[in-house]
C-alpha cells in the first residue's frame, strides 16, 4: 500500500475506530454490537420496509435517506464492495480523489448516531458514540418487543421492526 493511501486509511480507520467501526483482518467494515453486514442489511430493510440486494445497497439506502453527501456515497460506492469489504486497491487508484471525501465520510458515524437517536428514538439521548447508540438500540429496541436483547432475536420480529421505524419512514426527507 503506497504512502497516501496508508495515511488515508489510517486517517478515516482511526476516526471510525472511536465510533465501534473498524476493518476485520478479512477487510471487510465491521460495525459495533456484533452488527455484522448481514444483521445491519436486514435491519435497514426493516427500517426502510425495502428489500435490498446486498449490505453495501443497503447502507447506500439508508445513508441517502438520512442525508450523507452524495460525495461520500460516491466514495462509499468506489471503496466498499457488496459485503462490506473494503477495496483497498480502488482507494490507492484515486487516493486524491476520495482523499477530498474524507470529511464527509467522517460524518456517517455521527449521522448514524443521530438516526438512532433522533430519527428512530431507539438508542438513548445520551449516547456519545455510535458504539453506545448500536448497543443501546438494541438493548432498548428488545424491551419494547419483549424478546432477547440480541440482534438476531430482535431481526426475527420483522413487523414489529418495521413498526417501530414506521413514524420514521413516513417523514418527508429534506
Amino acid at each position: 500500500m503506497n504512502e497516501v493511501v496508508r495515511r488515508l486509511v489510517s486517517k478515516v480507520v482511526e476516526k471510525f475506530a472511536g465510533s465501534g467501526v473498524e476493518i476485520d483482518g478479512s477487510g471487510r467494515l465491521r460495525l459495533p454490537d456484533g452488527l455484522d453486514a448481514r444483521r445491519m442489511h436486514r435491519f435497514i430493510e426493516l427500517c426502510l420496509d425495502e428489500r435490498l440486494v446486498d449490505p453495501k445497497s443497503a447502507l447506500q439506502a439508508l445513508f441517502a435517506r438520512v442525508g450523507i453527501a452524495p460525495v461520500a456515497l460516491a466514495a462509499l460506492d468506489q471503496i466498499v464492495g457488496p459485503e462490506g469489504e473494503v477495496d483497498f486497491q480502488a482507494i490507492a487508484h484515486n487516493p486524491l480523489k476520495l482523499s477530498r471525501a474524507v470529511p464527509r465520510l467522517l460524518d456517517i458515524p455521527v449521522r448514524f448516531r443521530h438516526f438512532l437517536i433522533d430519527d428512530l428514538g431507539l438508542a438513548d439521548p445520551d449516547c456519545a458514540t455510535l458504539e453506545e447508540a448500536v448497543v443501546s438500540t438494541r438493548q432498548r429496541a428488545a424491551e419494547r418487543l419483549g424478546c432477547e436483547p440480541t440482534w438476531d432475536a430482535i431481526l426475527a420480529r420483522s413487523d414489529e421492526v418495521g413498526a417501530l421505524a414506521r413514524s420514521w419512514r413516513e417523514r418527508p426527507t429534506a
